[in-house]
């Protein structure tokens, strides 16, 4: 089953499955199917709506391979924050580069105003669709998260944040073996959150269902945000239902603000405990109480992982596997099949005028055949060319791009690590602080009454040297705190300077990761508008030889000593019109 990008959370609330014959029914009426874009990327078919446009199946014309294209609503085109919003998804996503992400390989605008993302491909189903089949068992919901987890952890390390986690944006499929294969779809949000000129002040984004309080109030979404949201999804996967009892989608605003979600105990009493404490804290109003990050995070689901049984990364037996047997009758296609017709018309001419010359005409037409496929076949190798070096770009790029992005990983989980050492050990530095300070107070009353004391007064032999010991102490508790104190303080200056310095060079890998990434796409772009271009004057050719290929099929059709070339051409061209019929 193909559900591919972000439906709408109200498409999946009756059972999760609505990718067949609703979205069938709408492919019909939808004009752009048939479409090319950028003279590349034919759309095949419909398989996703959400709120900022539709994904389409497309075919990369030139190398054959299959993409998923999202495309702009019409209707939001001509909003200029919109149109900035959706284009610079692309950046985003593709600075980001994790596995667990979807890649995005290519985006612009049509001439006529069309904006349009080109995303790999995914079959499988979103995280709704099995949710909506019942809760999820433990272990496969927790290996789930996690993955989700590290690629937010990554995101929110480069400053991206996703602002719409929900089950329809988490998408499973098969890769290489392994079962539940996590890809997060629809980073739209996320350029919204990090440029403040693409939204209004206070403009409250994201799905109620799985909106946290902030976002709800309408506040700037943080990296917490996406870990409330995670919260929300995490309690729905084990209870197969939302954390609140909300009607619709002021209802849902408000309890994200206001109320506390229904105990998982209730719903489940048989849930492990550190996956309820897991979500409760999670689903924490006070942004800062739930996790530092996705690294603190991070840690706790993998100590909960290694108290489960182990995941089985199988895949279904019953997923259906593609057959790899190859067309026995692989169709030409380009310069080859002219190639191929030139030569028929060729032999056509051959035969109906043996040892004479043709019509003028016709020896144009064939002469013109001849000349632009072989024009053609030039023109193609150097797109082909293009091609290939725009693809080995591409890769050296992402290859760079998870290089520095690891890099940036392991110091943000440091810095992570050390933060939270501040944070406990300034807890306890104002412990200490308070113990100084009472440790003082009694050391000053017992000296008071030392100083106070009446020497001729025998009787309170007994009060003094209580009151001396109790000085002694004091002054030894003081002195013990004054040294703690001392040493926490130490520890947390060291630690501060350390993150600090963490922080510097995570930056200057976030300015380097920028720069790099904007000089390839930069390449990149440059070398997408030079096959296009060139693309485009081989339409030209091609539009010449279809006229050429009428003339020649009129002229022919007319010679009864050509008729078996004629239907031989015939019989090719209904191959190339229907490749699988020589299967």
């Amino acid at each position: 089953m193909i559900c591919y990008n972000s439906v709408e959370y109200n498409n999946w609330s009756e059972n999760g499955r609505q990718c067949g014959t609703e979205r069938q029914e709408n492919s019909m009426k939808d004009r752009l199917l048939g479409r090319v874009i950028a003279d590349r990327y034919r759309l095949e078919s419909r398989i996703g709506v959400g709120g900022m446009g539709a994904v389409y199946k497309a075919r990369h014309l030139l190398i054959d391979r299959v993409v998923a294209i999202k495309i702009l609503s019409p209707e939001k085109r001509g909003e200029e924050h919109f149109r900035a919003w959706f284009l610079r998804e692309a950046r985003a996503v593709n600075r980001i580069n994790h596995a667990n992400i979807v890649d995005i390989n290519d985006f612009g605008e049509t001439e006529d105003g069309l904006a349009y993302l080109v995303m790999e491909f995914l079959e499988g189903e979103p995280l709704s669709a099995s949710i909506a089949r019942g809760p999820i068992d433990l272990t496969r919901s927790v290996d789930i998260l996690e993955q989700c987890c590290a690629a937010l952890a990554r995101a929110h390390d480069l400053g991206v944040v996703h602002r719409d986690m929900k089950p329809d944006n988490i998408f499973l499929l098969n890769k290489n073996g392994r079962a539940d294969f996590v890809k997060l779809l629809d980073f739209g949000l996320a350029r919204l959150a990090r440029d403040g000129r693409l939204a209004a002040k206070g403009a409250v984004f994201g799905t109620p269902e799985y909106m946290s309080p902030e976002q709800a109030r309408g506040e700037e979404a943080t990296g917490h945000s996406d870990l409330y949201s995670i919260g929300v999804v995490f309690y729905e996967m084990l209870t197969s239902r939302l954390p609140f009892n909300a009607k619709d989608r002021d209802d849902f605003i408000k309890s994200h603000k206001e109320s506390q979600p229904v105990p998982m105990a209730e719903v489940n009493p048989e849930l492990h405990k550190d996956a309820v404490r897991i979500v409760s804290r999670l689903l924490n109003k006070n942004a800062p109480e739930r996790y530092r990050d996705g690294h603190h995070l991070l840690e706790d689901l993998k100590r909960l992982q290694r108290q489960l049984p182990a995941a089985s990364w199988g895949i279904d037996k019953d997923t259906p596997k593609r057959s790899m047997a190859p067309n026995r009758f692989p169709p030409m296609e380009g310069v080859a099949a002219w190639a191929y017709k030139a030569s028929l018309f060729g032999r056509m001419v051959a035969r109906a005028y043996p040892g004479r010359k043709a019509p003028a005409e016709i020896d144009a037409a064939i002469d013109n055949l001849w000349r632009l496929s072989a024009a053609s076949t030039r023109l193609e190798g150097e797109i082909m060319a293009q091609i290939r070096k725009n693809d080995l770009l591409e890769q050296r790029a992402r290859e760079f791009r998870a290089q520095v992005g690891r890099k940036i990983e392991d110091l943000s989980r440091e810095s992570s690590r050390l933060r939270r050492e501040i944070s406990e050990a300034t807890v306890e530095l104002a412990r200490l602080k308070e113990e100084y300070e009472a440790a003082v107070v009694e050391l000053t009353e017992a000296r008071g009454i030392i100083s106070n004391y009446d020497k001729e007064r025998d009787e309170a032999h007994d009060d003094l040297r209580k009151a001396y010991e109790r000085a002694g102490a004091s002054a030894a508790r003081k002195q013990s705190r004054a040294d703690a104190i001392n040493k926490v303080e130490s520890k947390i200056s060291k630690w501060t300077g350390e993150v600090e310095q963490i922080e510097s060079q995570i930056n200057e890998y976030r300015v380097q990761l920028i720069r790099h990434s904007d000089a390839v796409e930069d390449d990149l772009q440059s070398g997408r508008n030079h096959v296009t271009d060139k693309a485009k004057e081989n339409t030209g050719y091609e539009e010449e030889m279809k006229t050429a290929e009428q003339l020649l099929n009129e002229h022919f059709r007319q010679r009864n000593d050509c008729t078996t070339l004629v239907d031989e051409l015939a019989a090719f061209a209904q191959m190339m019109a229907e490749p699988d019929a020589g299967a």
